[in-house]
């Protein structure tokens, strides 16, 4: 039965040698390099097989003989952890180093390590010690009468210490005596607080202590129940945190801290304390040290009072957040919500009261919400004026949040990343919308603008991937970089007759697949990024043509003898075909004559263009801009000029 459990446990030891480390560190390069999960799992167990054989394994021999594999799995361990960190807050490419780490390791460091400790490759060592006795004389214990290695602290057979009492020294021809290394006792070839360990486990035999366990000395039990109370207070604050909701690193780096407390709690032993006494009195004889701490040994009855202490901790923290619970700030005018706890009973919804000790809450801090991933419905009151940023960043399960109807300001990333958010409707109120603030809004259809803003800023609405359409208030004077990045739906953004803009950014509406056409106010300055590889015609109205007319739209265009070319409209539906009929061109007195027809809308109509005549009527709401030839085609390049409110379709 035990040989089984023993199968078993090496089993499971070898499953996760050779598949957690590079599983781990594998999902993040399948993510970030869009490649086959299996075909990385593949690459991260070649590493982790031969960064375990030809470092970490070489590395624990040379430490230890006796107890490499302990430490072999100390090093793995801290390796894990690493690829751990790395994947999920650092980057994936961490496997390109680790690749190299096996060259650098395996040629370098253990090499290097092993001259260091005199041992081999695998950290072996001589089988053999030789010792070279004086000239004139043998040293034997005088207890056993076993010859003594010079140099030995204590008799390799009976483990008596060795000092001036306790040898005998027997004159000698000076002959080199070759001790081997297998005639040595188990405990002498193990590590060196293992083997004092177990001298101090004789010498409490020899006094008729035979359970260490259940003993403390009386200074270090005080210490240990001092740490316990400080532990169970940081167990009581890390479970609270799980209730704020902070970002998950937050809650790793915790993790740690309570781990290596607790560790270095549980140094407080009697055998950790009797070792540290022994090494910090090295000429003094151990029993003389067990004997002089004996008095001092108390019963350990704190162990069920720790583990009390540990489940009190945890129940208090679940009692106190068992509903949600909110912090506030005070604020100017009023209270501002600092912090939304959840709550066991309560983690799906949210409300927020309309006043606060007799004031009125006015607003939410940031990352009020953020991280909440069961959260699917907020209320707000319309006393709040402001949102700050990232107040629901990472809510991927919110749908329903009603805007306060006297929302003034709306912080970047507020709604970073809630992809199940459908529809917003932002009050007129609004003066300031912070960038990335809907950015991987992924399910945003709908979107209606305050009229106050003056911007939309960089990110906004990136990502948004299923956002259609946008009016654009006449108040914006800017849209900055990446704003419409990737609306790959997007298919009308509209701006008014009115309209103040004055700035596209760059990669604004970049990738916006379905934008096929836009028109701008006349006079934008538009990034020569803003509809980089977004199949856009950009067109622009409040045009004023020969007729001293305002026309709404322009499209500029060149045509070629026996070509035509089409006009679209903002959807991209066809509106007027214009053909080049024929072209004459006398280069001496350089001056051209064109025959153009136009059709499409109810109209077919041919009209003649001079050069010496820029502009030609063609009906009560369009004409035709000449500008300049193209002298080797024959063609000609022209600007229209119409109004679309005399479309008939």
């Amino acid at each position: 039965m035990k040989e089984n459990k023993d199968y078993i446990k090496k089993s499971i030891a070898l499953f996760i040698l050779l598949f957690f480390p590079f599983m781990i560190i594998s999902i993040g390069i399948g993510k970030e390099l869009n490649v086959e999960f299996f075909g990385c799992l593949f690459i991260e167990a070649f590493i982790s097989i031969h960064m375990s054989l030809f470092v970490l394994l070489p590395l624990a021999r040379i430490r230890t003989d006796v107890d490499y594999r302990r430490v072999f799995w100390k090093y793995f361990n801290i390796r894990m952890f690493i690829l751990l960190i790395c994947d999920f807050f650092v980057t994936p490419y961490v496997c390109a180093l680790d690749f190299f780490a096996i060259f650098i390791g395996g040629f370098i460091i253990v090499p290097i390590s092993g001259f260091i400790h005199n041992k081999g490759w695998f950290g072996t060592s001589n089988n053999t010690i030789t010792s070279s006795t004086p000239s004139k004389s043998i040293i034997t214990c005088s207890k056993c009468g076993a010859e003594v290695i010079t140099g030995n602290k204590f008799c390799t057979n009976c483990g008596a210490p060795i000092d001036g009492n306790t040898v005998t020294i027997i004159p000698s021809s000076g002959v080199k005596k070759t001790v081997p290394y297998s005639s040595f006792a188990a405990m002498y070839k193990k590590d060196e607080d293992i083997m004092v360990q177990e001298f101090i486990k004789n010498e409490l035999k020899k006094v008729g202590i035979l359970n260490i366990n259940d003993l403390m000395p009386r200074e270090a039990l005080k210490r240990k129940n001092i740490l316990t109370i400080i532990f169970s207070v940081l167990l009581y604050v890390y479970v609270s945190l799980f209730f704020f909701h902070f970002p998950i690193l937050t809650y790793i780096i915790g993790a740690v801290i309570i781990f290596l407390f607790y560790k270095y709690m549980n140094k407080f032993n009697y055998m950790k304390y009797m070792i540290k006494e022994v090494k910090s009195r090295p000429s003094e004889k151990i029993s003389n040290i067990v004997m002089s701490v004996k008095g001092s040994l108390v019963e350990d009855n704190g162990k069920v009072f720790r583990k009390v202490f540990y489940i009190v901790a945890v129940i208090l923290a679940l009692i106190t957040f068992i509903k949600p619970r909110i912090l506030y700030e005070k604020m100017d005018g009023g209270y501002g919500v600092r912090y939304y706890a959840f709550g066991l009973t309560n983690f799906t919804s949210a409300t927020i009261p309309e006043e606060h000790n007799g004031k009125p809450v006015i607003s939410l801090r940031g990352n009020t919400f953020s991280n909440m991933f069961f959260l699917k419905e907020v209320k707000l009151p319309d006393t709040i004026t402001e949102i700050r940023g990232q107040a629901f960043k990472n809510c991927i399960k919110l749908k329903e949040v009603n805007i306060p109807k006297n929302l003034e300001y709306l912080g970047g990333g507020a709604f970073y990343g809630a992809i199940n958010i459908r529809e917003i409707e932002l009050p007129d109120t609004l003066t300031f919308l912070g960038g990335e603030a809907f950015k991987d809004a992924r399910n945003l259809t709908k979107v209606k603008l305050s009229n106050q803003l003056t911007e939309i800023r960089g990110n906004t609405f990136e990502n948004c991937i299923k956002l259609e359409s946008i009016d654009i208030p006449d108040s914006v004077t800017r849209i900055g970089g990446h704003a419409f990045y990737n609306d790959r739906m997007l298919k009308k953004v509209k701006f008014g007759y009115d309209s103040q803009l004055k700035e596209i950014g760059s990669s604004a509406f970049r990738l916006c697949d379905n934008l096929r056409s836009i028109t701008l106010p006349n006079g934008v300055i538009i990034n020569d990024r803003a509809f980089k590889e977004s199949p856009t015609i950009i067109n622009y109205f409040d045009i004023a043509g020969s007729s001293n007319k305002i026309y709404n739209h322009s499209k500029s265009l060149m045509l070629m003898p026996n070509e035509s070319d089409w006009v679209y409209d903002d959807d991209y539906n066809k509106l007027y075909n214009l053909y080049l009929l024929s072209s004459e061109y006398n280069s001496y007195s350089k001056t051209g004559k064109y025959e153009i027809r136009i059709v499409g809308n109810g109209i077919d109509e041919t009209v003649v263009l001079y050069s010496t005549n820029k502009y030609v009527i063609v009906n009560d709401y369009m004409e035709i801009e000449y500008n300049s030839e193209t002298y080797t085609e024959g063609g000609v390049y022209i600007t229209l000029y119409y109004n679309d409110e005399q479309l008939s379709v």
